[in-house]
């Protein structure tokens, strides 16, 4: 006898799984790069007040090439994404410097 396969429903409809994955990280990317723009924006132009933010800066710029590198992974362009990865970690190591040299 055939077994049947239990499906996921909600209501009388069948669970889909959510297909918009990539405009999600595409929002994801945008919205983050803009707020590392802005925020190095208002660091630049009050330098003396906010220098402190500075780590802040390169540790949200690491985010998003960590966020573009595992896409590109994902979409199998391997080297693209092992070179974003390896930059990201650069400018994380750059974001830790910056803070021990500006906090301790």
């Amino acid at each position: 006898m055939k077994e049947r396969r239990s499906m996921m429903y909600v209501g009388h409809k069948k669970k889909e799984k959510f297909k918009h994955w990539g405009t999600v990280v595409e929002c994801t990317i945008m919205g983050l790069g803009l707020c590392t723009i802005v925020l190095a924006g208002f660091i630049f132009l009050n330098l003396d007040e906010m220098l402190g933010w500075l780590p802040l800066m390169f540790l949200l710029a690491a985010l998003v090439n960590i966020i573009s590198s595992m896409k590109a992974l994902y979409y199998g362009r391997k080297l693209a994404g092992l070179g974003l990865f390896l930059v990201s970690v650069g400018i994380m190591v750059f974001a830790v410097v910056s803070y021990i040299t500006l906090w301790i």
